[in-house]
């Protein structure tokens, strides 16, 4: 598209490719550069990134010419039909009607050799927002491994890459020059991974990582011995990280079966190797197996009147897998875990795999239950939450301990301050075994602890309520909020965000105090810019936020680049309405214009936590 002389705007290339059976991988970063046919508008340096699926692509584009201004960012979409591509370009929202933006239509001829991409381009004409007819030619080259990889471990390392003015380095910081040029013959031992940039119009790219897999056979050699002194083992090679293995016993011809059977006890060397011809040994040795013995059983008695006692089989020796029973050898299992026992003896098999076998024996005891003696309960009285209830037991695991409801446990066995009601006792002893009872509590005159339903309150705003549903007669009650005057009705409304206590008051005097609290909405009171201009003109020089309350507690405040790269960052502050979030300046310098993406952890007056990602456009 054209550019505006007055403002630059960045020149981004879309690509829309034609439906072929010939579907070429353009996808990645490319760097190019266009050459207008008027002489009079400007030659633009530029990066592209392409996202592709099947033979349809998009992605974005701007300008990596520091000279240039910033343009703005146009979407790309298009279709691959072989190596002839054709591309169109719009704003994000598939729109070419932006003022003093030409939209491009272009065709461009996809070389994999060089990995370019070249061919011409004309403006897309609408009569309203882009008049103009020129073109011009465009060019762009992505940096591509040509040479073989993977290479096996000691060979020479002879990289050919595509590109334009390439640069090899060591890290993506790009500080570490290793080479120049497409070619490069580094000494490595193992995969490693080079950042590659090319260079158009004077111009740098990002470096791209091109990783060199460097492969060193690696297998695995296990040996399988026969046991009870039998001697007919067998080796068997399990390899990796590459492809065509085949396997050598002591110098013996390669076979493509990893398996070498009918060996006698003693030391082998194995062989592998893989397609490339690349080697690796192993010395493996293969003894005579014995049978399996029962070193010790670990047992945990039955508990809480229940058959969940268990017994575990510690055994060794013997070939694997080892399976066990404990029923005198009518069934095995691969566990040596035996769980839901009750009390009484038993005999543990261990049996291997060459059906030796070991047998020992063990007694669990009996659990001996506890029981609830007796229960006795305290009623309520004047309304309140003033009942009690406790309860005796006997037997059992010392130290036993109680709760109400299966709540808090406590070793008191009696409970206060409870409501009238109905209850579950619960004893619980040292191994987790319970018994309950259920008690009630009885009631009494006076009033009782209400249910409310509350209306939170918006940010800054009095319009909060408390509606009361009480269980008692209409008239027997009045209720009070904060020590104001008592009222009959069961609602308060015009409330603050906070907390608050309500009274409640009978006709007889008695009174019961009941705390609660109106929740404050401030989450969604935060207006924040998606993009300002830090030029100074005292109009919207910088990223503000703007809200009703008095102050907003900013726990993280994060900037990142379009990479993902942190340029900006503050923490633990508190920030008022109209204060600036960022003034656009990275380490006293200003940033680059272009969009950023940020993040701000914040906490609200009321506590509230709650995390905002967005994106900003920073404008000259």
């Amino acid at each position: 598209m054209i550019r505006s002389i007055t403002i630059g705007l960045l020149l981004v290339l879309g690509l829309i490719f034609a439906e072929s059976k010939a579907q070429p991988n353009i996808a990645g970063f490319w760097l190019g550069v266009t050459y207008p046919t008027n002489p009079n508008q400007t030659i633009y340096n530029y990066a592209l990134q392409i996202n592709q699926s099947n033979f349809t692509f998009s992605g974005t584009a701007q300008t990596s010419n520091p000279k240039v201004p910033f343009g703005g960012v146009a979407y790309i979409k298009g279709n691959i039909a072989g190596s002839a591509i054709t591309f169109d370009e719009a704003d994000k929202n598939g729109s070419t009607a932006v003022k003093n933006i030409c939209f491009w239509h272009g065709a461009v001829t996809y070389n994999p050799v060089d990995e370019s991409l070249i061919g011409t381009y004309k403006n897309i004409v609408n009569g309203t927002t882009c008049t103009d007819t020129s073109g011009g030619k465009v060019e762009l080259y992505r940096v591509v491994l040509k040479s073989g990889s993977p290479i096996c471990k000691g060979s020479p390392a002879n990289l050919v890459v595509t590109g334009k003015n390439i640069r090899w380095y060591s890290s993506s910081s790009g500080t570490n020059l290793l080479a120049t040029g497409n070619t490069y013959s580094p000494k490595i031992t193992q995969t490693t991974t080079f950042y590659i940039t090319q260079t158009l119009y004077q111009n740098e790219s990002p470096p791209v990582p091109i990783t060199v897999e460097v492969i060193e056979p690696a297998f695995k050699a296990t040996s399988t011995n026969t046991g009870c002194d039998k001697a007919n083992g067998s080796i068997e090679v399990v390899a990796s990280g590459s492809t065509g293995w085949q396997y050598s016993l002591n110098g013996g011809a390669f076979q493509s079966t990893p398996i070498f059977s009918s060996l006698s006890p003693g030391s082998y060397t194995v062989v592998a190797k893989d397609a490339a011809g690349c080697q690796a040994a192993q010395s493996v040795s293969i003894t005579t197996d014995t049978a399996p013995s029962i070193s010790s059983l670990k047992s945990t008695p039955p508990h809480c009147e229940t058959a969940n006692g268990e017994v575990t089989v510690v055994a060794t020796g013997g070939k694997a897998p080892l399976t066990y029973s404990i029923d005198y050898g009518v069934s095995f299992q691969s566990s040596p875990l035996f769980t839901k026992l009750a009390g009484g003896t038993y005999t543990l098999r261990a049996r291997d795999a060459n059906g030796c076998e070991t047998n020992s024996a063990i007694s669990l005891p009996a659990f001996k239950p506890m029981v609830i003696l007796s229960t006795a309960t305290v009623p309520t009285s004047c309304g309140q939450a003033n009942g009690q209830a406790n309860l005796t037991t006997s037997g059992g695991t010392s130290p036993v301990q109680y709760s109400i409801n299966s709540t808090v446990f406590q070793t008191n066995t009696i409970f206060t301050g409870l409501k009238a009601g109905n209850y579950t006792l619960v004893a619980r002893d040292n191994e987790g075994c319970t018994v309950t009872q259920s008690v009630s509590v009885a009631s009494s005159s006076g009033p009782q602890l209400v249910d409310m339903s509350i209306t939170g309150a918006a940010c800054g705003q009095q319009n909060g309520a408390i509606l009361i549903t009480s269980t008692r007669a209409v008239g027997l009650d009045e209720y009070s909020l904060d020590g104001q005057l008592f009222q009959s009705s069961t609602t308060f409304t015009s409330l603050s965000g906070g907390a608050y206590t309500l009274t409640i008051r009978d006709d007889k005097n008695c009174v019961i105090t009941q705390p609660v609290r109106v929740s404050l909405d401030c989450a969604n009171l935060i207006h924040l810019p998606a993009a300002f201009s830090p030029n100074h003109d005292n109009y919207n020089d910088a990223l503000t936020a703007y809200f009703t309350f008095p102050s907003l507690t900013i726990l993280r405040f994060t900037v990142y680049d379009r990479w993902g790269t942190v340029m900006y960052n503050r923490a633990n502050f508190a920030l008022s309405t109209g204060e600036p979030l960022w003034d656009g300046l990275i380490n006293g310098q200003s940033a680059p214009t272009g969009i950023y993406i940020y993040r701000m952890d914040c906490l609200f007056p009321d506590g509230t936590q709650t995390t905002y990602r967005e994106s900003v456009a920073l404008l000259n």
